[in-house]
């Protein structure tokens, strides 16, 4: 799989403001984690929105991605979603993050995989299991993702996927730098596995 072009297209709140009817991958995770920085790094394109301040994405950002596999040449979503987990923000507001995330989880039929981007030098804590848990209720499928992996040692790497691996079961962990691109071969691979068994949703 190859990609050929990236387009940051609007930001939303629901499924039904995307204005394609495409498969859609979701990349998800706490605040200041790197998904931003994962997708500019997937598509070599500096297409996403990034900042240095947790807690700046507010809605969810609508990219459409033209790639090319076996040949031919397609279009498939990447949703840039909020972070969770930030601090100093309103209880309402988290609130309101939370319902428009889980609505648009829910209701959106599209959804091949969502990508769950973790900070490998953290912990799993109380929010990560509650979201684990919840991914889970809802049988929606998604792939952990381990970041940032050139600032930290094989040997702490090799515990944390270990240590990760009793949440996530039987999915395979994978490991991502935006900064050297270790990994990003092995995420193309697997966005090209799940695309080849996507099947078009009634509508």
């Amino acid at each position: 799989m190859r990609i050929i072009d990236a387009k940051y297209v609007k930001s939303v709140s629901s499924p039904t403001e995307v204005p394609f009817e495409m498969p859609e991958i979701c990349y998800v995770g706490r605040s200041n984690v790197g998904k931003s920085s994962l997708i500019n790094t997937l598509t070599t394109q500096h297409v996403a929105r990034t900042s240095s301040r947790p807690g700046a994405t507010r809605m969810i950002n609508i990219y459409r991605i033209l790639y090319e596999q076996l040949g031919k040449r397609d279009h498939i979503v990447f949703s840039d979603f909020p972070g969770f987990g930030y601090a100093k923000v309103s209880r309402a507001m988290a609130l309101d993050w939370q319902k428009m995330v889980e609505g648009y989880l829910s209701a959106n039929k599209r959804i091949i995989d969502i990508v769950w981007v973790l900070d490998v030098r953290r912990e799993f804590d109380h929010l990560d299991e509650m979201l684990v848990e919840w991914l889970s209720s809802k049988e929606l499928p998604f792939t952990p993702i381990l970041t940032k992996v050139d600032k930290e040692t094989q040997g702490n790497i090799a515990r944390k996927v270990n240590s990760y691996s009793r949440f996530f079961g039987t999915r395979k962990a994978l490991l991502f730098s935006s900064r050297t691109g270790y990994g990003r071969e092995e995420l193309l691979a697997h966005i090209e596995q799940v695309l080849d068994g996507w099947l078009v949703p009634e509508l």
